[in-house]
C-alpha cells in the first residue's frame, strides 16, 4: 500500500530562498484574516425565550430521570452470579433436556 504513494518530487527541484518564503508565509496570513472576516459576519446569536428556558426545564428533568433509572439497575455482580447459576444449572441438567426456569434477572425479588 506504502508503495503506491508517491511522494512529490517538485519541492526538491524548485529552490526557494527565504524572501520567497516570508512572502509564501504573509499570503498564507492574508488569506486566513480574509477567511476570520467573513466567518464574522455570518455569526448566529442566540436570544434567550420562554421556549427556551421551557426545553431546558424539560431537559434537566428528563436527564434526572435517566440518573435515577441508572440507580435502580442491578449491578453487574448480581447479573454475573445470576448467569452463572443458570449456566451451572444447564450443565446439571438431566439428559431428556428439561430445565427448571429462574425468574429473569429484572423482575422483583
Amino acid at each position: 500500500m506504502f508503495g503506491m504513494w508517491q511522494t512529490t518530487s517538485w519541492s526538491v527541484e524548485v529552490p526557494l530562498n527565504s524572501f520567497e518564503l516570508l512572502v509564501a508565509g504573509g499570503a498564507l496570513l492574508i488569506c486566513a484574516a480574509i477567511l476570520l472576516l467573513v466567518r464574522r459576519n455570518s455569526r448566529v446569536v442566540l436570544e434567550n425565550s420562554a421556549v427556551t428556558e421551557e426545553f431546558m426545564a424539560y431537559m434537566a428533568r428528563i436527564a434526572s430521570g435517566v440518573e435515577n433509572l441508572q440507580g435502580q439497575m442491578p449491578n453487574s455482580e448480581a447479573i454475573t452470579r445470576d448467569v452463572l447459576l443458570r449456566l451451572q444449572e444447564m450443565a446439571k441438567a438431566k439428559p431428556n433436556g428439561k430445565v427448571r426456569e429462574m425468574p429473569g434477572v429484572f423482575s422483583e425479588r
